[in-house]
Parts: structure tokens; C-alpha cells; sequence
């Protein structure tokens, strides 16, 4: 733009000089033609000189018409160099305007793509602040997870710690309360059979004695005294064998009558009588009973899946265990078997519901048939 202007000028005073210089040559040219001194002088030495100009007509003319050809010649050039100039102009508004527009266009294009720039640059800052925001919202919902699934841990372990450490308890005072009674039953029994076999001894030695010195009687009498004798030493020894008999031996002989054998066997001695007590139904539902209660305390139900065990139980008035051992059952499961004893003396086992039901169970003893409730 600026070097069109430029130019432009340039032309302008070129013009205007080469005008002005025509004009100048002209006039000198037409003031030379018209000026012409011509000297006349008259005859002798005292004539008078007198000066005059003549101007030539042809030559004036001829000057004039080289004048108008001239300036028509300038005109024409000058005419021509303004159609030329404008020609240029035109040529360079058109250029200008195109170029105007192209820049125009540009800048739309250049405003078009920094807008699509912009926008685009904002829907990424966008979609990196919420995938930012997930991520973090994600991580924090594992951490959460994470903290839920180790307290979970932690409370699980600590549960198992627990309930090992009361089995193990359990089992470690089962064990010294089963030796403790043991000892006692052992001392007892030995204490009791050495006081009866010298009680024995000196019944024999007395009844020897007797014997030696009632030699001389008859023989009924003899036969009578041996007779007495021998009925003192059975039941002698009948006594010291139930007496050295532990809680384990009388519940021995619990199991090896049974509940139902006993009944069936207290109801011959009625003479067929009616007897007043508790009825079966009564029995079964206090079993069912100390059943719940051995279960409540019996925690590894999975590990003993498919097994059973028949326990023999001997309880006091209050519901106070006195002695518990497996029956002679050719099904029970050792392992359920110790770990249901353990459950028990662990347990608060109920009060019978009556008199006649804790007779009858004092009697008979209860019978559980144990097998682990699973969930």
C-alpha cells in the first residue's frame, strides 16, 4: 500500500515538471520568433539609423502549430499516464480489495480456529478435570474398600484369636479338672480297697480263727459260718468296687443301661402298676434343652459336618453339670465327642423343669444325641 502511494507521487511530480518545462521552452521559443532588429540607415555620413522589428507570419504560425502539437502531445501523455495511473489504481484497489479480503478471511479463519481452539481446549480441560475428578474419586472409594476389607480382617482374625484361645482354655482346664478327678478317683480307690482288703483280711483272719477254734463243731454249724464268710467277702468287695468307681464309672453305668432300659425295667418293678413321674415327652424336651445349650458354646459346627456323638450327662437340681462322657456307641465321632464335652462344661445348662423330671433324670441320667447345627 504504502509503495503504490509512493509511486504514485513520483509520477505526479514528473508530470507536472515536464509540463512545466514545455511551457518554458515554448515561450522562449515564440519571444526569439517575434524579435527581429533590423538597422536601416539613410544616405551619407548624417543620415539617421532608425531601428525596426518585423515579425514573419509563416514563422509564427508555424511556431504556433509546433506549440499546439506540443501541448497536445502533453496533454495526450498526460492523459495517457492518467489512464495509466488510474489503470494502476484500479488494478491496486482490486489487488487491495483482494487482498483486504484474503486477509479478511484470514482472520476469520485465524478467529475460527482460535475459537475451535479455545473450545476444544476447554472440553479437554473438561474431560482432564472429571477424568481427574474419577480417578480421584475412584481411589478414594478403594481406599475406603480397602480400609473396610482390613478392619474386616482384622476383626475376623481377632474373632478366631478369641475363640482359639477360649478353646484352648477350655480344653487346657477340661483336661486338668478330668486328671484332677482322675487322681481323686485313683486315690480314692486305692485308699478304699486297702482299707477293704485289710478289713477283709482281718474278717478272714477272725473267721479263721473262729474256725480254728470251733473245729470241734458240727458240721451244719461249719458249713453255715463258711457260708456267712463267703457273703461278707462278696459283698465286701462289691462295695470297694462301687466305691472306687469315679464320675467316669458311674457314668458308665448309666450308658450301659440306657434311659429307656432303666424305665422299662422300673416299670416291671411296680408289678405292672402304674408309675407317677415324669413322662418321656417331658424327658426328651429338657435333653432338647441341654442340647441348645452344649450347641451355643460349640463354635467349629463345619468341621465336624456329618458327624454325631451320644453323650451320657448327669446333672444337678440346679442344672449344675456333675459328669459327662460319650456312650458306648460304635457311631460316635471321638473328635466331635471331645469337642462337645468341651462345649458343655463351658455351658449353662437349664434347671429341669420339675421335681419328677430331675428324679427321673437323677435316676436314669439324660442322653443327648449330639450333632453340630450348621447355619
Amino acid at each position: 500500500m504504502g509503495k503504490s502511494k509512493e509511486k504514485k507521487d513520483n509520477l505526479n511530480r514528473s508530470l507536472v515538471m515536464s509540463v512545466v518545462l514545455h511551457i518554458i521552452l515554448i515561450g522562449l521559443i515564440v519571444i526569439g520568433s517575434l524579435v527581429s532588429v533590423v538597422k536601416l540607415g539613410g544616405g551619407g555620413e548624417e543620415g539617421t539609423v532608425i531601428d525596426a522589428v518585423m515579425v514573419d507570419p509563416g514563422v509564427v504560425v508555424e511556431q504556433y502549430e509546433q506549440m499546439q502539437k506540443q501541448q497536445n502531445m502533453v496533454r495526450q501523455a498526460a492523459k495517457e499516464r492518467k489512464e495509466q495511473e488510474q489503470k494502476q489504481e484500479a488494478e491496486l484497489r482490486e489487488q487491495q480489495e483482494k487482498e483486504q479480503k484474503r486477509l479478511q478471511q484470514l482472520e476469520q479463519e485465524r478467529i475460527k480456529t482460535e475459537r475451535d481452539t479455545a473450545k476444544q481446549q476447554k472440553q479437554a480441560e473438561e474431560q482432564q478435570k472429571k477424568a481427574l475428578e474419577a480417578a480421584k474419586k475412584a481411589k478414594e472409594e478403594q481406599k475406603i474398600a480397602e480400609e473396610a476389607a482390613a478392619k474386616a480382617k482384622a476383626e475376623k482374625e481377632k474373632l478366631v484369636k478369641e475363640q482359639a484361645a477360649e478353646k484352648a482354655k477350655a480344653e487346657a482346664q477340661a483336661k486338668k479338672e478330668a486328671e484332677a478327678a482322675k487322681a481323686k478317683a485313683e486315690k480314692e480307690a486305692q485308699e478304699k480297697a486297702e482299707k477293704e482288703a485289710k478289713e477283709k483280711a482281718d474278717k478272714e483272719a477272725k473267721i479263721k480263727a473262729d474256725k480254728e477254734a470251733k473245729a470241734k463243731a458240727d458240721k451244719e454249724a461249719k458249713e453255715k459260718a463258711d457260708k456267712e464268710a463267703k457273703a461278707k467277702a462278696a459283698k465286701a468287695k462289691a462295695e470297694a468296687a462301687k466305691n472306687a468307681a469315679s464320675v467316669d464309672d458311674l457314668l458308665g453305668d448309666l450308658t450301659a443301661s440306657g434311659p429307656s432300659k432303666q424305665g422299662g425295667q422300673a416299670s416291671a418293678g411296680t408289678g405292672g402298676g402304674k408309675k407317677s413321674g415324669a413322662s418321656n415327652a417331658d424327658v426328651d424336651n429338657y435333653a432338647g434343652k441341654v442340647k441348645a445349650a452344649i450347641q451355643s458354646k460349640f463354635y467349629d459346627s463345619d468341621t465336624y459336618r456329618g458327624r454325631t456323638c451320644e453323650l451320657q450327662l448327669v446333672l444337678a437340681r440346679d442344672g449344675a453339670l456333675m459328669g459327662i462322657k460319650p456312650k458306648n456307641n460304635p457311631t460316635n465321632d471321638a473328635a466331635l465327642c471331645d469337642a462337645a464335652i468341651r462345649a458343655a462344661k463351658l455351658a449353662s445348662m437349664p434347671r429341669p423343669d420339675s421335681d419328677k423330671i430331675f428324679e427321673r433324670v437323677k435316676r436314669e441320667g439324660i442322653v443327648v444325641d449330639f450333632k453340630p447345627w450348621f447355619k
